[in-house]
């Protein structure tokens, strides 16, 4: 069919609406699809289908639109009878989406409806019944209103008026406005002027759109409103160049002339110049204007000087959520402790409908994004947002903004921790500067003790030996890691001191697997254990006690546990002693710097005595070289 040159027939608009509600849900499920792979939101599959039925229906009716082919031919049949299958079944899926999974029988029922009416569709073809499309797309109309009517009485039933609520309202009423329109298709409009055209026949591209992005809260709308911006600047160009042809004859005087030819072209270069100038300065006054968009850079700078001021992690953390939540205008946040499941995905997200307050403190708030936070050593943590100042909604943007920020704290506290450890480094150097002890002094001095000690002082000369080696292990500064077997050497060595020391109060019990006897472990991490357990435990018990190490092969690693019978922690800090709590500080230091959370220390205390214990994960072999080349500075390991 043809146009003949007016510009009114309802053909022109058909073709122009189509066209560009093709677009526009091209457009949508090209972002939909980017947010289901970057943010990982569950709710976008049922918003794809949705656009894609959307984008069927538009692609299908400019197929037929355009088509040389006779209405009666087959392939004119078969794609308006498809296109009227993917408009009727898009209701049912619009509804799904406005009910956000609750009222699954309405839901159901929608399905049911949206299949009767591709039957419908699918009749008149196969069995030659004429009107059957327009019976298809009425029972649509009707039973879609009866769905929507039931749904809007059992919402007022509710009684609730909260902010979800009205948005449900919303979907549910375009929902009905969209399908009221199924009225007007499939019909002849050859006479309907362009006012009834865009009214029913094209209103369901923006109402369809209002149901589909609910789920977003606006995720999109920055997106969705610069691309609205592009598209009508390149429409008004068009309809000026249009309009001004057809009111001076412009081509008529232009191709009959090769002056008038060039002019053209360079008005239309410079048209195309100042299209791209006005798209930029329109572009950047919504940025301020409408979504008061504030500066990255300057807050990323200022995440940057943290680490200066910053007294510890946990401060640094606060202050660079602070600096996050200030730019993008949220009224509350937090930093959760997140496990390795929880932080999965190293993305930003909108948290849709979830209430996180059992993990913001203790009076909670609505979170409506986070941030994970990975850093090097394995740990993670998690910055909660909550709502923003003025009911606005976190959109694409933002999420782009806080991935940019994450880096910036991830980076800083890496940087933080590297200085932490190079200022206890220096703190030993110093220590030891002060000290000034001489080890061949020491070990000269033991070797004459050992040789002035009569040879039936079996004792004594044994804990001289125990001495020595205790000292000369302490003082390895070339290595981080080592074997099981060395380590245990060396605590049996001191429990051998202690037992001499205590008498027949102190008991001890090795229970060493074979099997991870060769497996590297961090310098000392077990002997100040031990200590630990003697000094603070058995030491300060009355009567006798027992010391237990037990170093077993587990799923994960390397399983070790120290246990004592002693007076527990809580009646240890009762008592006259020095250095309480440090050597299991230092192995929880040692243990975090070489292997991060996955090696945390556990503590089990009680009257009855304590045990602790920590599992040592397995490294490769390389990894494992890695970290004793990495650590060989480190004071604890010292």
């Amino acid at each position: 069919m043809t146009v003949s040159g007016n510009w009114r027939n309802p053909i022109l608009i058909n073709t122009v609406g189509h066209t560009a509600g093709a677009l526009l849900f091209a457009f949508i499920i090209g972002l939909l699809i980017h947010e289901w792979r970057t943010h990982g939101m569950r709710q976008t599959r049922l918003s794809i289908l949705a656009a894609l039925l959307a984008l069927g229906w538009n692609v299908g009716s400019l197929i037929v639109l355009g088509s040389p082919y006779p209405a009666s031919s087959p392939i004119i049949e078969f794609v308006v009878t498809a296109s009227f299958s993917m408009l009727s079944l898009l209701p049912a899926v619009l509804l799904q989406v406005a009910l956000q999974g609750q009222q699954r029988f309405l839901v159901a029922s929608g399905y049911v409806v949206s299949a009767c009416a591709i039957g419908l569709h699918f009749g008149e073809p196969f069995f030659a019944v004429t009107r059957l499309h327009q019976a298809g797309l009425i029972a649509i109309v009707f039973g879609f209103a009866v769905l929507t009517a039931t749904a809007f009485a059992l919402r007022r039933q509710r009684g609730k008026r909260d902010s979800a609520e009205k948005s449900e309202w919303i979907s549910l009423g375009c929902l009905l406005l969209f399908t009221s329109s199924f009225l007007h298709f499939g019909y002849q409009h050859l006479s309907s002027p362009w006012a009834a055209e865009i009214a029913w026949h094209h209103i369901g591209i923006p109402v369809a759109l209002i149901v589909l992005l609910r789920d977003y809260r606006l995720l999109l709308l920055d997106t969705f409103i610069r691309f609205l911006v592009n598209t009508g600047l390149a429409a008004v160009y068009v309809t000026i160049v249009l309009l001004l042809n057809e009111k001076f004859r412009l081509w008529e005087w232009v191709r009959h002339s090769m002056f008038l030819t060039g002019v053209t072209l360079v008005g239309l270069c410079v048209l195309l110049i100042s299209f791209a100038a006005l798209r930029n300065s329109l572009q950047a006054w919504v940025s301020r204007a409408i979504f008061r968009r504030q500066n990255v850079d300057d807050c990323a700078r200022a995440i940057a000087n943290l680490p200066v001021a910053a007294r510890s992690e946990e401060e640094l953390l606060a202050q660079a959520g602070q600096l996050i939540a200030g730019l993008l205008g949220a009224e509350r946040f937090a930093i959760t402790a997140e496990s390795r499941q929880q932080t999965a995905s190293l993305r930003p997200s909108i948290v849709l409908g979830e209430h996180r307050g059992g993990q913001t403190g203790p009076n909670g708030f609505y979170a409506e994004a986070q941030l994970p936070l990975r850093f090097s050593s394995g740990d993670a943590r998690c910055l909660i947002l909550g709502s923003r100042r003025g009911g606005r909604r976190y959109r694409s943007d933002d999420l782009d903004d806080l991935r940019h920020l994450g880096a910036a704290v991830v980076e800083q506290v890496e940087r933080f921790r590297a200085e932490e450890l190079r200022r206890l480094v220096n703190q030993a150097e110093l220590r030891a500067l002060q000290a000034q002890i001489n080890p061949h002094f020491l070990f000269n001095a033991l070797n004459t003790l050992y040789g002035t000690i009569d040879r039936n002082s079996r004792d004594a000369r044994r804990m001289v030996i125990n001495l020595a080696e205790i000292f000369r292990y302490f003082l390895r500064g070339h290595q981080a890691l080592i074997p099981l077997s060395e380590e245990m050497r060396i605590v049996t060595a001191y429990l051998e001191i202690e037992a001499l020391r205590l008498g027949d109060r102190l008991q001890t019990e090795l229970i060493i697997s074979d099997s991870v006897r060769s497996t590297l472990i961090p310098i000392l991490s077990i002997q100040l254990l031990v200590e630990n357990a003697v000094k603070h435990g058995v030491g300060l018990k009355q009567g006798f006690g027992k010391v237990s190490v037990t170093a077993e092969r587990a799923p994960a690693g390397l399983q070790i546990r120290v246990e004592d019978t002693g007076i527990g922690f809580e009646r240890s800090q009762t008592q006259p002693h020095d250095g309480t709590g440090l050597g299991l500080e230092n192995v929880r230091r040692r243990l975090f710097l070489c292997y991060g959370s996955s090696a945390e220390l556990q503590i089990q205390s009680s009257d009855a005595g304590t045990t602790v214990s920590f599992l040592v994960p397995d490294l490769p072999r390389a990894e494992q070289v890695d970290w004793d080349r990495e650590l060989d500075s480190d004071p604890l390991v010292r």
